[in-house]
């Protein structure tokens, strides 16, 4: 995907932020923990952000925002994906392949041997993990942590 680019995530992507996490998690953190609570999510979305703002890039799709991600070095050996969301609407077109696919780019140049991340149990994107050769290395629940070997 060539029209794929990354920018750095600043105050005024809040909104945009916390709908995206709506729109794309809501169904899952829904089925996980029962009926999706605004202000309680609002309060989590908030003290996320705030503490983070810093290391979240957005996803851009043709110029536009379509998504997210957080990832760093972990320690020297694994890049730790702390969060990606890819709005529905850009879903199925290969932005996460691309996306993932770059992260692992990324991790080797940095001399890590492993990408990681956690997703929940009931999270759709487990499949799209478990394609791009991510392997279920603990389950704990709601999640698990999943690991490509680099």
């Amino acid at each position: 995907m060539e029209d794929l680019r990354l920018r750095p995530a600043t105050v005024a992507d809040d909104e945009f932020l916390y709908d995206l996490h709506r729109r794309t998690l809501g169904a899952a953190i829904e089925a996980t923990w029962g009926p999706w609570d605004d202000d309680e999510q609002r309060r989590y979305h908030h003290d996320w952000f705030t503490k983070t703002v810093g290391t979240v890039e957005i996803v851009l799709v043709g110029g536009q925002p379509a998504g997210m991600i957080q990832a760093a070095l972990e320690d020297v050996a694994t890049f730790y994906v702390s969060r990606i969301e890819i709005a529905p609407e850009v879903q199925d077109r290969g932005v996460g392949t691309t996306l993932l696919r770059r992260l692992a780019d990324r991790a080797r140049e940095a001399g890590a041997s492993a990408v990681e991340l956690h997703v929940l149990q009931l999270n759709r994107a487990r499949d799209l993990y478990e394609r791009l050769g991510f392997e279920v290395v603990a389950e704990e629940p709601p999640k698990v942590r999943m690991r490509l070997t680099l």
